[in-house]
């Protein structure tokens, strides 16, 4: 089984003649752009995570779950085979900075796979082990689990009633997890009045409503797990500032393919959107050979293709975001290259290009606070790209729906619109995680 990720090159355009039009030529493709991906026909992991956060929204960590193959569904690996191949996975196929940032990853493990050599693999500083109750049947268990900890490694005992001597369970796990699908809130604050004296991080698992979110953050609970931190919220607000009001007027002329007199005065309005552009042309990423001084030069070099791809990106720098905004965001910027790596397989680079756009602005209404249809009205975008946005219909919305499946683990579905689409599911799939290692060397 292996994974292949790419250096590829991306066109780039040049103004040449005097029609005041950009036109093509080559320079070297930037770091954040060179993960692209190989199609092999070799046998594929398909590893899922869920976001853990903090009171204040604030992702530590990620549960991670394994599936074996496409047509089964997610879970936490049963045997110690199916935990050796996620272990083994997560640390040499995929990359545990790929996978998980730098926050913690939280693996359930059976106790087959606990009490083995396996958990020896792992960096303990990284990683959360779950286990049942059930496990701490035996001396020998328990001997185990408090070996473990002494080697610095997090342990997490799911629970769900008071008989548990929790002066006991604190010698033996450094976590523990409250399920709000099969307790009530009344329920989880009881038990936890008989935790919380022993100092174990508590995580509260299917928090799936705002609702019980702040019911639940009312309790001073530690940490949460759910379907809410992943979806989409549009706020009252319906205000535009001018800063961003500039770029979205830029994106505009660039989509347009305006003279490129008109889209340099635009950006000498604006000062910082200048020294952004400058900044961004002569990083290392890009590569250029030579430093670049005028804003005509780094519009002609960048060209219309990728210009609105950056300009993209920026509409969303200086939201004022709350930290499972700051998700969400990450969520944009990895749909936006999924969708775009998903159409280099069979479309146009140009139809890719729009593609990288409609992943990346299918979440702006939720993070500007302005429903989609507003949001169109101020940007100019072509009607196929419009089209996947608001109606979710047309050439591209199969695209950003794949995009949305892997994003949700609905892996029938994802296989349903990869046989529609005629991509293997397992390159589709090596297609997300490259989008994910993208988004992270972006975040940089």
């Amino acid at each position: 089984m292996k994974w292949n990720i790419l250096s590829t090159a991306f066109r780039r355009e040049s103004v040449t003649g005097s029609d005041g039009q950009i036109h093509s030529m080559e320079i070297p493709a930037p770091i954040a752009q060179s993960t692209s991906i190989e199609t092999t026909h070799e046998d594929a992991i398909f590893i899922a995570r869920q976001a853990i956060f903090d009171a204040t929204e604030k992702v530590t960590a990620f549960q991670l779950f394994v599936r074996p193959s496409p047509a089964l569904p997610e879970s936490s690996p049963v045997t110690a085979d199916q935990s050796a191949r996620l272990v083994v996975d997560t640390l040499n196929t995929f990359g545990v900075s790929t996978v998980l940032g730098e926050r913690l990853g939280w693996i359930k493990l059976p106790a087959s796979a606990l009490q083995s050599d396996l958990v020896q693999l792992l960096p303990s500083a990284q990683f959360v082990l779950e286990y049942d109750a059930d496990f701490l049947e035996t001396p020998e268990a328990e001997a185990h689990c408090a070996q473990l900890l002494e080697q610095g490694y997090a342990l997490a005992l799911a629970c769900s009633n008071n008989e548990l001597d929790y002066s006991r369970i604190s010698k033996l796990a450094s976590h523990v997890i409250y399920d709000f699908a099969q307790m009530s809130l009344q329920s989880m604050t009881r038990l936890d009045r008989a935790v919380k004296p022993y100092g174990l991080v508590r995580l509260v698992r299917n928090v799936n409503t705002r609702a019980d979110f702040e019911a639940c953050k009312a309790f001073g609970f530690d940490i949460y797990q759910g379907n809410f931190f992943a979806k989409t919220e549009t706020m009252a607000s319906n205000r535009v500032d001018p800063a961003r009001a500039r770029i979205v007027e830029i994106f505009n002329l660039v989509m347009n393919k305006a003279d490129i007199n008109e889209i340099e005065d635009a950006f000498k309005h604006d000062v910082a959107l200048c020294y952004s552009l400058l900044c961004y042309i002569n990083s290392v990423g890009i590569g250029m050979q030579y430093k670049v001084s005028s804003i005509r030069n780094a519009i002609m070099l960048l060209g219309y293709d990728f210009l609105w791809r950056w300009l993209s990106l920026l509409v969303y720098a200086g939201i004022d975001l709350s930290a499972a905004q700051r998700v969400l965001l990450n969520t944009a910027i990895i749909r936006g290259r999924l969708t775009e790596l998903l159409g280099q397989i069979n479309l146009p680079s140009k139809e890719a290009n729009a593609l990288f756009v409609v992943g990346n602005f299918s979440l702006l209404d939720a993070l500007l606070g302005i429903p989609m249809e507003q949001v169109l009205q101020r940007i100019n975008l072509p009607d196929e790209i419009a089209h996947a946005l608001l109606e979710r219909e047309g050439k591209y919305a199969p695209y950003l729906e794949l995009a949305l499946a892997f994003e949700s683990n609905q892996w029938a579905q994802a296989a349903r619109l990869c046989t529609q689409l005629n991509i293997e599911l397992a390159t589709a799939s090596r297609a997300h995680l490259a989008a994910i290692e993208w988004a992270r060397m972006v975040a940089k």
